[in-house]
């Protein structure tokens, strides 16, 4: 297939652009529906005079609806969608991204997901749309999940509408205490929010970021988070965005000496709330309870999402830890990533 669409893209550019076009403005009503052009054309950053004339054409073609509401799919639409998706995978060059990014990473499974989240949300929707699928191929039987708070994972959970298989017996738990965060992104929120949408179990972290070591040592003799860090340390599954070290600094409020010891030691990646520099050597470790990095290369089957070409930097930092899992990112991390590790 692969082959055959780069002889089409020679001989008919301009077609295969026009297909492009209208599988994405097809694919925009179908997750927004019902929208109207204006909106439309803001979400995908396409003209309104273009959504016009192609939303007139899939009209006509019966894949769409228009109502007062705004635009619809019809069951046509929708299938087109289905049948289109391997297609428009080859067609962007997305399946030769993901190979690239596996070869130079190492990690065992890469998804590359279509634009640019730093400017797009519904690319940032997508990445999560991706990542839900990896982590229900994953998931069986007696599964502990445990994850990260954050913007990233939280488009991951909230993707999840009703699983087509039903699990028994699933634990949900945080990776690490809770981050000074909206309350929405905040790791225990989201923990809630999956276990309830997988008909599971949860059990939470009620502990901020970087106490005390005494209040730490204290609070982890409690038997309730003793009990929730055995867990945490058994987790089959782990799931977890990658940020930029000084982004998450920032968000955790770390004093000014430490983000100055931070720029001395050339961080650029943050996960789980170690901090790495370029070559992956971890060069500061928040105080926190969960997770240990020793466990991410053991049992648990790490995923890991990221969005944006200003999140590369931090992606190849942290390659070391999912290399026998997954890496969820858009295309503009993944091309990003591919042009750092050429020049390497």
């Amino acid at each position: 297939m692969e082959n055959t669409l780069l002889l089409l893209k020679k001989i008919i550019p301009k077609e295969i652009e026009i297909l492009q076009r209208r599988y994405e403005i097809l694919k925009g009503i179908n997750l927004h529906q019902p929208i109207g052009r204006r909106s439309l054309s803001q979400r995908l950053l396409i003209s309104e005079k273009i959504i016009r004339n192609e939303t007139e054409y899939l009209k006509e073609q019966g894949f769409i609806l228009v109502s007062g509401l705004g635009m619809y799919t019809t069951d046509l639409g929708v299938s087109l969608l289905d049948e289109l998706k391997d297609i428009m995978h080859h067609v962007k060059g997305l399946d030769y991204l993901e190979k690239e990014v596996k070869k130079y990473l190492g990690c065992g499974q890469v998804v590359v997901v279509p634009g640019d989240s730093s400017h797009i949300k519904e690319i940032k929707e997508n990445i999560g749309k991706a990542a839900l699928e990896v982590l229900l191929e994953h998931i069986n039987d007696n599964t502990i999940i445990s994850l990260t708070g954050g913007s990233t994972i939280f488009n991951v959970v909230n993707s999840l509408k009703k699983p087509n298989t039903s699990f028994n017996n699933v634990l949900v738990v945080p990776a690490r205490g809770s981050l000074r965060n909206k309350v929405e992104f905040q790791a225990n929120t989201i923990v809630s929010k999956l276990a309830k949408k997988l008909n599971g179990n949860y059990q939470l972290l009620h502990i901020p970021d970087n106490l005390s070591k005494k209040a730490l040592d204290s609070v982890r003799k409690e038997p309730e988070i003793e009990e929730t860090i055995s867990n945490i340390l058994r987790a089959n599954i782990i799931l977890f965005g990658v940020g930029n070290a000084f982004e998450m600094a920032g968000r955790r409020n770390l004093s000014d000496t430490v983000i100055d010891f931070l720029n001395r030691k050339q961080a650029v990646a943050e996960a789980l709330g170690y901090y790495f520099n370029k070559d992956g050597d971890i060069v500061y470790t928040s105080r926190s309870i969960g997770i240990k990095l020793e466990h991410m290369t053991k049992t648990p089957y790490p995923i890991a999402v990221a969005g944006g070409a200003k999140k590369a930097e931090a992606i190849i930092a942290v390659k070391k830890i999912i290399n026998n899992g997954s890496l969820i990112i858009d295309e503009s991390a993944a091309r990003r990533i591919i042009d750092i590790m050429k020049k390497d």
